[in-house]
């Protein structure tokens, strides 16, 4: 037999097992396995001396690829030892993705699905499913054909304890935060599902406490997620989060009387029933008042603040303090000190759980069948595939040229090498097919799949839909979680306007819009050809070419008020138009200027993508947020939309002109709270 390492590393030893394992027709035996894998084997004396520690380590060694969806099966044999007595293998037809039928357009839906989660907390396991499905469908996947994007965020801190938590059934308890309470308190639950709306996640749980189900919205949870690991529940067999996500939203909605000047906000006047009221005891030179229905009183308190004092809540009294209390809170923050903040130091990545064993030793089984099916890749391309530094490259690469068959011989050892660049493996034959799908996976581009069933436009609906079904047969018993995680990808409003923005991209048509600039509180008409259809969470954008501007621009769907067809489109792009994750929805122009902002680090990582802002580690749980802005006075009223939790830094002018422009709009909220008098009650 090879030499025997005296020192392995889990990771190794499990692979190791799963080689020796997946390679012997009729098994091994305990003690077989013990004397001939790297990683249990060692001398005579020790083994007598180490039987228990064998034990310990043998039976987690299993559950941990149990865990991860290798069943090893076994086979009793008569005998006298008890180790000889059992024989253990993994059975190729069990560890393997099973044959997938997909065409070429069923693929590239499935890698939409996939890459819906880029920069999430499942973007691993998404792209790992996405590798497995590709390679056991022999059809190579493609984006460049797709005419809309979706990337959803999962910046609370909540998420992945929640997500492990629900996998493995779990009871967990975090500090609460109610609607409109400013006070905490301890919840314990088991969770049933979590959903995606209005750019919020939601978890649908069983409060222990209150006897029922309840619906919490991951961004009021104040404190850590505690997971009870040693007790779990029975979760109903029949839930789904469908209906839990349809709920939202649907209660009576409240109505609010906001005061405005005349002939300013247009996104209140142009939201479904808003009216003038003309008989308003409130009175004010060149003003009038609006009644506005709403629905989240939170969402709305941040819309209205971002007004400043150019809008004011004279009623429900709850709505204006809310309002009031942002303002001062963002006011009170643009007055502290800035000094002395290291932006030298990068912000870590949130788009998963911290890697352990496990996460390297599906990586590697990954990587194996990769490198077999793309013989001389280019090594940068490994380590984007997998999303490893080079560092992490030279350890795996290291680690799978000492693994292979028991006897460790040469042409026992798989062999990885790398010549000019290019990367190639051999005497991989064991590990050349891919790993069956992990629940992570399976749920990660199920859930995408289901999710991109209510954009508008999909023309490719009957391979969307065998796509599912061939992924969920795929996914097996573990397609359960598809129907506990749900994405909502389109609001119902939005919708009308996207499917013809579609439409239009589909036939090459340009389109009049009406088109309200938010910051400037600004209706401007426009004549734009549309390209591509992208979104961040629920919030759409579309990629068209501005014949005003001259050059591309990203338009917010929620703010085109009118739409109509302008005929032929003229622009002829050179190459693709697309939208990548990274490069965030403002279009940079030659005179912007760089600001610098510092926030906690759940708001930071919620800014960033939209901005395009590079994020720095500022010490003490706060993040320093860095991007270009074409016109500083924005600042302000993204400021009282965040209630203090950020402040601008710099530069010097603008951090002044924010927070003046805060402490004018506080001001005017003190001086309505003294002279508001009632106004007929409000509807509803």
């Amino acid at each position: 037999m090879g030499t025997v390492s005296t020192k392995i590393d889990a990771t190794e030893r499990l692979l190791n097992l799963v080689i020796a394992l997946l390679g012997t027709r009729r098994g091994y035996s305990k003690s077989h396995l013990r004397k001939t894998i790297n990683g249990y084997a060692g001398s005579v004396a020790a083994a007598d001396k180490a039987d228990a520690a064998f034990e310990r380590m043998f039976e987690r060694d299993k559950k941990v690829l149990l865990e991860l969806g290798i069943p090893i099966t076994h086979n009793g044999l008569p005998g006298t030892d008890p180790s000889d007595q059992v024989l253990y293998r993994i059975k190729p037809d069990d560890y393997r993705v099973p044959a997938i039928r997909l065409d070429e357009t069923a693929m590239a839906l499935v890698s939409l699905a996939a890459n819906l989660w880029a920069g999430a907390t499942l973007a691993g396991a998404a792209q790992a499913a996405l590798r497995k499905i590709a390679a056991r469908a022999a059809t190579p996947w493609y984006e460049d054909e797709t005419t809309s994007q979706s990337r959803v965020r999962t910046a609370e801190t909540a998420f992945e304890p929640l997500w492990n938590a629900l996998r493995s059934h779990h009871r967990v308890s975090f500090r609460y935060r109610n609607a409109g309470s400013a006070e905490s308190t301890e919840r314990t639950v088991e969770p049933w599902g979590l959903g995606s709306k209005y750019g919020q996640w939601y978890l649908s749980a069983f409060d222990v406490h209150k006897n029922e189900e309840r619906s919490f919205r991951l961004s009021r949870i104040t404190s850590e997620v505690a997971v009870h690991a040693r007790e779990t529940f029975d979760r109903p067999a029949d839930f789904s989060m469908v209906p839990v996500l349809g709920r939202l939203g649907t209660e009576t909605p409240a109505t609010a009387n906001i005061a405005v000047p005349t002939g300013t906000a247009h996104w209140l006047r142009s939201r479904n029933g808003t009216r003038i009221l003309t008989d308003s005891p409130w009175g004010r030179p060149g003003w009038e008042v609006l009644r506005v229905s709403y629905r989240e009183a939170e969402l709305m308190a941040d819309d209205v603040a971002a007004m400043g004092a150019a809008g004011l809540v004279l009623d429900p009294p709850a709505l204006r303090d809310a309002v009031a209390a942002r303002l001062q809170q963002a006011a009170d923050t643009a007055t502290q000190e800035v000094q002395g903040l290291d932006w030298n130091t990068p912000l870590p990545s949130n788009s998963g759980k911290q890697a352990d064993t496990r996460d390297r030793l599906v990586r590697l089984l990954s990587m194996v069948p990769y490198l077999v099916a793309n013989p001389g890749v280019e090594e940068h391309e490994v380590l984007a595939e997998f999303g490893i530094s080079a560092a992490q490259w030279a350890k795996d690469r290291d680690t799978l040229n000492v693994t292979g068959l028991p006897g460790y011989f040469h042409g026992d050892l798989m062999d990885v090498t790398t010549a000019a660049g290019q990367v190639f493996i051999r005497d991989a034959e064991t590990l050349a097919s891919p790993l069956r799908l992990t629940q992570e996976e399976a749920c990660s581009v199920l859930v995408g799949l289901r999710a991109l069933t209510a954009v508008p436009g999909t023309r490719q609906a009957q391979s969307l839909h065998h796509a599912i079904d061939s992924v969920s047969a795929v996914a097996g018993d573990d397609a359960w979680l598809a129907d506990a995680v749900v994405l909502e990808l389109v609001a119902g409003a939005q919708m009308d306007t996207i499917a013809a923005l579609q439409q239009a991209i589909v036939n090459s048509r340009a389109c009049s819009i009406t088109y309200l600039v938010r910051n400037r509180d600004e209706l401007s008409e426009r004549t734009v050809e549309p390209r591509r259809l992208f979104s961040i969470d629920s919030d759409w954008y579309v990629r068209a070419w501005c014949r005003r501007a001259n050059g591309f621009r990203s338009f917010r769907v929620e703010n085109i008020k009118d739409l109509s067809d302008a005929g032929t489109q003229e622009h002829e792009p050179s190459g693709r138009v697309s939208w990548e994750p990274d490069s965030g929805i403002y279009d940079p122009g030659s005179a912007d200027v760089q600001v610098r902002i510092s926030a906690d680090n759940a708001t930071a990582r919620r800014l960033g993508p939209t901005y395009n802002a590079e994020l720095f580690d500022l010490g003490n749980g706060m993040a320093g947020l860095v991007f270009l802005v074409g016109d500083t006075a924005m600042l302000g009223p993204l400021m009282a939309r965040l209630g203090g939790r950020a402040q601008v830094v710099s530069p010097a002018s603008a951090r002044e002109a924010a927070a003046a422009w805060l402490s004018e709009a506080t001001c005017s909220y003190d001086a309505v709270g003294e002279t508001v008098r009632p106004v007929p009650s409000v509807d509803g």
